[in-house]
């Protein structure tokens, strides 16, 4: 994301802020460095990176390599060969030890947004590129969150975000549960020194049960993936939003 369109985004009350829309800037940030690598898959060129620092570099670590093979790559995702054999070196030269922990990925989305409170949300979206629940993020897992991302259908990266904001996966989200991700985005694009507790309470229950009275189709306490889905593609304003995402992470 272009810095002068954050600090822009800052300036925007949270309440008038579509969460779609909010949800694309944050992550178009973090993908969008990851993109990068890939347009300068054998151009020789100089390159965008994020390093994952190890907490104790001078101790040894296990090196973990990828259960995958290339082929294997190549199916679950759309990267060409060159494409994925480029990502995989930059990834190993940023984090030799071959996975991201939960600390490390923290540390990154603090750096790419210092004005906010950003642990919570960057814990969230950890959780949703570690689907195997191992507690870290592996090349596959990167790759494959990216691929679906940048080249996948609207439905899926429709879908994907509904697996976000599904915090214990089991297909269904509570208002408990939209109301933690809601909090999340907030803290993560209000800055620090701004923050009032009352007022962004407030807020955050607000827009909580706003969208909850318009995703919960069968009044029953739980919105479903194929109400969100429905919803998503019928509304204009987060197809749009859907489409800035892929457009401002491949640009």
């Amino acid at each position: 994301m272009r810095h002068g369109r954050m600090r822009a985004f800052y300036h925007v009350p949270v309440k008038q802020q579509p969460l779609f829309i909010t949800f694309v800037y944050s992550t178009e940030i973090f993908f969008s460095i990851q993109m990068n690598v890939v347009r300068s898959a054998g151009s020789g060129g100089r390159r965008s990176s994020l390093k994952f620092q190890n907490e104790n570099p001078s101790a040894k670590q296990l090196v973990r390599r990828p259960t995958c093979t290339i082929a294997e790559l190549m199916g679950k995702t759309k990267f060409s060969k060159d494409e994925i054999c480029h990502l995989y070196r930059t990834f190993k030269q940023d984090c030799p030890s071959g996975e991201v922990t939960k600390a490390h990925f923290a540390s990154v989305f603090a750096t790419l947004f210092p004005s906010g409170e950003c642990f919570r949300y960057s814990v969230f979206l950890f959780r949703n590129i570690d689907r195997t629940n191992s507690g870290f993020i592996r090349f596959e897992d990167l790759l494959v969150t990216l691929s679906l991302l940048v080249h996948g259908s609207i439905e899926e990266r429709i879908g994907w975000i509904f697996d976000l904001y599904d915090l214990n996966k089991d297909g269904m989200l509570t208002r408990l549960e939209l109301l933690q991700m809601v909090a999340a985005i907030f803290q993560l694009i209000v800055p620090v020194c701004k923050l009032n507790f009352t007022s962004i309470t407030s807020a955050i229950e607000e827009r909580t049960n706003q969208l909850f009275e318009i995703w919960d189709m069968h009044g029953d306490g739980h919105v479903y993936k194929e109400d969100f889905l429905r919803y998503c593609l019928q509304n204009e304003t987060i197809r749009k939003s859907m489409e800035m995402l892929k457009s401002n992470i491949c640009s």
